[in-house]
């Protein structure tokens, strides 16, 4: 039973990611640079907390699922899905920071250069969530 909700988990997060990644991003890059810049530092915080909450409780039922089953497939879905903390703290959290730290009234050029590159890099965190998803998807299959 742990597989089922660990593929729900998954599965949520890559669509959050997806949603973020095709929709909610290319949207806010339509904006000036300054509402562009105040629309990530509102919705970061919150999109980042539910994502990690959700790439950490799918990470653990993988496991918990691979010690009842053994299979291994639920452990290497588990450490991909889990792969977005570590890649988010050593790859995105330098952008985040200076994003975070950039006020309204010095919005521009280079902001909007961190905007764009925060994008590419969440497309990371979508492809994670989407492999880890389609592993667990796999094996309860």
């Amino acid at each position: 039973m742990f597989g089922e909700f660990a593929l729900f988990a998954a599965a949520m997060f890559a669509g959050a990611a997806l949603y973020v990644s095709f929709a909610e991003h290319p949207a806010r890059l339509e904006l000036d640079d300054g509402p562009a810049l105040v629309d990530w530092q509102m919705s970061y915080p919150r999109g980042a907390m539910m994502q990690a909450t959700l790439a950490l409780v799918g990470s653990v039922l993988g496991v918990l699922e691979w010690l009842v089953t053994g299979n291994g497939l639920w452990l290497l879905g588990a450490l991909v899905l889990f792969a977005n903390w570590p890649y988010t703290f050593i790859w995105i959290m330098p952008t985040n920071r200076a994003l975070k730290a950039t006020v309204f009234d010095q919005a521009g050029p280079q902001s909007r250069a961190a905007l764009e590159k925060w994008g590419r890099l969440h497309a990371g965190r979508t492809v994670l969530g989407l492999i880890s998803a389609g592993i667990f998807l796999w094996v309860l299959i």
